[in-house]
C-alpha cells in the first residue's frame, strides 16, 4: 500500500517492539540525550506541567488508526473509538470524519495531526520519536506515510517476557491466577510473540534490532550503537548522564512514592517490576521454559539471522 499525501514534520524514529522487552527503557534512555525526545516522556525528564496528564504513555496511534484497514483483527489493532478519550482527546474531533470522508483524506488528517503532537514533543531538541510495542505488526502500514522512517526493536527472551506479562495482568487485575500455567505460556507465545517474529521475517525494510540482554551487559556500547543509527552526537559524559538518568535505581522511584529500589528489588504492582534478565528462573519449570525453544525456537534463530542479532 503506498500513501500520496503531504508530508509535514513529524517523527523522526518510532520504537517499534517487542511487548514487554524494554522499550520504556530505550525511550528513558533517549529522553536522557538533550538532542532527543521519545514519546512516552515522564516526570524525570522536565515534563511541563500541562503535558503531563495530556500525552503520559504510549500513543498506540498506527494500531489505533491501522484498525482501519482489513486484516488487522489478529494485529493488537485499537478500535478507533478509543482516540475519543485517549491522549486527553487530541485526536477525538477526527473520529466522527471516519465513513464520512475518502479514507486517504481521512489518514492525511490523522497525520497532520499526529505530526503536530510530535512537534509539540520535540520543543527545541534535534528529533523526535515514538514508542508503542504494537508497532511491529504495522511496519509496511507505517512505510506508507513515512518512507524509510528509522525503526528501532528490542528483543526479550521469550521465558522472561511471558513472566513479565503474567504480573502486568496481576498487576491490571487481568488474571486471577497467582502462577504461570501451561495454558498461560502457550497463549502468549502463539498468539504475541510468534506473530510479531513472523511479521519482522515478513518485513522487507531495515530495522535496528538490539536485545534486552545485551542492553543490560554492556549497556554503554548498545547505547553507542543506537544513537549512531540515529546520527545523533554524543560523548562518554552524555552516555554517563543518560544510562543513569534511565537506571532502574532511579526510574523506580515514579510508582514507589518517590523511593528507589535497586535492580531485582521486586515490587510486583510496578511497571518496573524488577529489571533483571533470567528472572524466568524463579517461576517457570524446567517443562515450561523448553516450550520457548519448541514453539519459538526456528523463527528466533531466522529472526536473530535476518537483522544480524548475535
Amino acid at each position: 500500500m503506498h500513501i500520496n499525501f503531504k508530508r509535514t514534520m513529524g517523527p523522526n524514529f518510532l520504537l517499534v517492539g517487542l511487548e514487554r522487552s524494554g522499550t520504556q527503557w530505550i525511550s528513558n534512555l533517549l529522553n536522557g540525550h538533550k538532542e532527543v525526545a521519545c514519546i512516552p516522556l515522564t516526570a524525570l525528564y522536565g515534563w511541563q506541567e500541562k503535558y503531563k496528564q495530556e500525552f503520559f504513555g504510549e500513543v498506540h496511534f498506527f494500531n489505533t488508526v491501522g484498525s482501519l484497514e482489513p486484516g488487522t483483527e489478529d494485529k493488537f489493532s485499537r478500535p478507533l473509538d478509543n482516540f475519543l478519550e485517549r491522549n486527553n482527546k487530541f485526536f477525538a474531533d477526527l473520529v466522527p470524519l471516519k465513513n464520512k470522508v475518502p479514507k486517504e483524506e481521512l489518514y492525511q488528517k490523522f497525520i497532520e495531526r499526529y505530526n503536530k503532537l510530535c512537534d509539540m514533543h520535540r520543543g527545541s531538541k534535534k528529533i523526535v520519536g515514538e514508542s508503542s510495542p504494537a508497532y511491529i505488526f504495522y511496519l509496511d502500514f507505517i512505510d506508507s506515510f513515512y518512507p524509510g522512517i528509522k525503526k528501532i526493536c528490542i528483543i526479550r527472551d521469550p521465558r522472561d517476557r511471558v513472566v513479565s506479562w503474567h504480573f502486568n495482568q496481576l498487576g491490571k487485575k487481568r488474571k486471577i491466577e497467582k502462577v504461570i500455567t501451561d495454558d498461560f505460556i502457550n497463549d502468549y507465545f502463539n498468539k504475541r510473540i510468534k506473530k510479531e517474529y513472523e511479521s519482522m521475517l515478513a518485513y522487507k525494510g531495515r530495522i535496528h534490532c538490539l536485545t534486552y540482554e545485551q542492553l543490560s551487559n554492556n549497556t554503554k556500547e548498545i547505547v553507542k550503537k543506537i544513537l549512531d543509527y540515529l546520527k545523533i552526537s554524543y560523548n562518554e559524559e552524555i552516555i554517563k548522564y543518560m544510562i543513569n538518568e534511565a537506571s532502574f535505581n532511579k526510574v523506580s522511584q515514579q510508582d514507589n512514592d518517590g523511593s528507589h529500589r535497586e535492580k531485582g528489588q521486586e515490587l510486583i504492582t510496578s511497571h518496573y517490576r524488577k529489571g533483571i534478565v533470567g528472572d524466568w528462573h524463579n517461576y517457570l519449570t524446567k517443562k515450561q521454559a523448553f516450550v520457548s525453544k519448541s514453539i519459538l525456537g526456528d523463527l528466533q534463530r531466522q529472526v536473530f539471522i535476518k537483522y544480524n542479532i548475535t
